[in-house]
């Protein structure tokens, strides 16, 4: 029975070990639209928000004229919406420096919360489950407590096996390239799905007092440290106008927030009609790059 055992013990290490040599020698970029933000040490000068932001804003675009490095620590409207535990957990990405610049990408969305969430006045914040906000280590290559807690796919697409239907890269910066080519008919197809998505989704969310309330504890957290600029990434007419319908007073009270703060607000809606989106609701590749480049053309003036 010993010698059973023994042998048991023996085979799950090695198991174990050639499991682990497998992740880490497999993780990384192409692993999944988060992991390698969790593998790259901490920044001095973060961007925040949504998946608009994190496909949307190139920090190697944004620092040409600013002459400083940013890191993408943007995920989605669900997992990185303003609030306590998505401020811990880019306090734990967070280089604590004098004269660092954070860009807090808002839009109503990150600033609202489910209908289901919100019951007897008492607001339940269900990103606090998820990544970022569970995740202890940040910054570990590679980081087997993010494959354990929320990796998932399944293990044939981490190593490469099984392909996706599109490529996608997370830069070691934190952006998150969607290799789709440049087809507007594509674009118009999923651009119908994704309307008809958010027309559902407003029916089910309603601006959120607790998540105002994290955005302002958000920026005077950062404004400590350096500067704060909120910033409206563009998105497609479509996407405009379901906002519009949905918080058509956003813009009016995210521009009084920003004042309040003494803080820049760069609305760039007037992009919208300019720029090529793979859905409506995010920036194709190219369009992310001319973007970027525009918005570090502006911080570089204003900062």
């Amino acid at each position: 029975m010993r010698r059973f055992l023994l042998h048991i013990s023996i085979w799950g290490t090695l198991v174990t070990l050639i499991f682990g040599f497998v992740i880490g020698y497999h993780a990384g970029p192409e692993t999944d639209y988060f992991y390698n933000r969790f593998t790259q040490a901490r920044a001095k000068n973060l961007i925040l928000g949504s998946s608009r932001a994190a496909q949307g804003i190139v920090p190697e675009k944004i620092k040409t004229g600013l002459k400083r490095d940013f890191f993408n620590f943007a995920f989605t409207n669900y997992n990185s919406p303003y609030g306590l535990c998505y401020l811990e957990a880019a306090k734990k990405k967070f280089h604590k420096e004098d004269q660092a610049l954070t860009i807090l990408e808002v839009s109503p969305f990150v600033l609202s919360n489910y209908d289901r969430n919100m019951n007897a006045g008492e607001e339940i914040f269900e990103e606090c489950e998820t990544a970022p906000s569970n995740m202890w280590m940040t910054q570990v290559d590679p980081n087997f407590e993010y494959i354990i807690r929320n990796y998932s796919e399944d293990l044939r697409t981490l190593t490469g096996i099984k392909p996706r239907p599109y490529a996608i890269y997370l830069h070691d910066d934190g952006w998150l390239e969607i290799k789709i080519p440049l087809d507007t008919a594509y674009f118009r197809k999923n651009t119908e799905d994704k309307v008809r998505n958010y027309m559902e989704l407003i029916q089910k969310m309603k601006p959120s007092e607790g998540r105002w309330n994290a955005l302002d504890e958000t920026v005077s957290y950062f404004s400590e440290y350096g500067k704060v600029v909120l910033v409206r990434v563009p998105v497609s007419p479509e996407m405009e106008k379901i906002e519009n319908e949905y918080y058509s007073d956003f813009d009016s009270e995210i521009s009084s927030f920003a004042e309040r703060h003494n803080t820049p607000y760069l609305n760039y809606f007037h992009l919208n009609d300019s720029l090529y989106f793979t859905d409506g609701n995010h920036l194709h590749r190219e369009s992310a790059r001319d973007f970027s480049e525009i918005l570090g053309a502006d911080l570089s003036e204003a900062f």
